[in-house]
C-alpha cells in the first residue's frame, strides 16, 4: 500500500469514525450532510479517534513521536472543540443516518454509542504497520486547529468520493452534499 493511500485511509478513518457506527449497525443513508455539518461530525469525532489511534499505536511508536505525546493536546484542544461541535454534529448525524430511534431523540443519547463505535473501529482498523504513517499524518496536522483538521478531512473524503469508479462500493458512511456552484 502506498504512503498516500495509507494516509488517505487513515485520515478518512480518523475523520469519519463516528459516522462509521452507521455502517457497523447496517443503517441506511437517509440524506446528505452539508460540508459544515460533515466538518462538525469530524471535529466531534477527533478526540475519540485520536485517543484510539494513540492507544493502538503506543506500543509501536517511540516516546518522541507526535501521537505518543498527543494526550495533552487531545484533552486541551480537541476535546473542547468536540464539545462545541457536538450539538451540530449530533443533529446532523441523526438526520443523515437512519437509526431506529424515536423521533425527537436527544443526540446526546447516542454520543456514548458513537464513542464506543469510534474506539472499536479505530483500534481494529489500525495495524502496527500503519502506526508510523498515522503518526506522520497526525504530526503534520497537529498544529492545525481542530476545525481546520475537520475541513481537511472532509475535503479528503470528497476527493475519495469523486475518484470512486462506477460500481465500486462506497467507502464513506454518508454522503456530503454537493457544494453550491460558485
Amino acid at each position: 500500500m502506498t504512503r498516500y493511500t495509507l494516509a488517505s485511509r487513515s485520515s478518512a478513518a480518523l475523520a469519519m469514525a463516528a459516522a462509521l457506527m452507521a455502517s457497523s449497525a447496517h443503517a441506511q443513508t437517509a440524506a446528505c450532510l452539508m460540508p459544515a455539518e460533515a466538518q462538525s461530525v469530524a471535529v466531534a469525532a477527533l478526540p475519540d479517534a485520536l485517543s484510539s489511534a494513540r492507544r493502538a499505536c503506543l506500543p509501536h511508536l517511540p516516546a518522541s513521536s507526535a501521537l505518543t505525546r498527543s494526550s495533552t493536546r487531545i484533552a486541551q484542544v480537541y476535546q473542547p472543540a468536540a464539545e462545541r461541535a457536538w450539538p451540530t454534529a449530533g443533529r446532523a448525524f441523526m438526520a443523515a443516518v437512519e437509526l431506529p430511534l424515536p423521533p425527537g431523540t436527544d443526540p446526546q443519547l447516542i454520543r456514548p454509542l458513537l464513542t464506543a463505535a469510534i474506539t472499536s473501529m479505530i483500534e481494529q482498523q489500525i495495524k502496527p504497520t500503519d502506526c508510523g504513517a498515522v503518526d506522520e499524518f497526525y504530526g503534520a496536522l497537529e498544529p492545525l486547529p481542530p476545525e481546520n483538521m475537520g475541513k481537511l478531512l472532509i475535503a479528503i473524503m470528497k476527493m475519495d468520493d469523486a475518484s470512486k469508479k462506477p460500481g465500486a462500493p462506497r467507502k464513506n458512511p454518508f454522503t456530503i452534499c454537493q457544494d453550491a456552484p460558485k
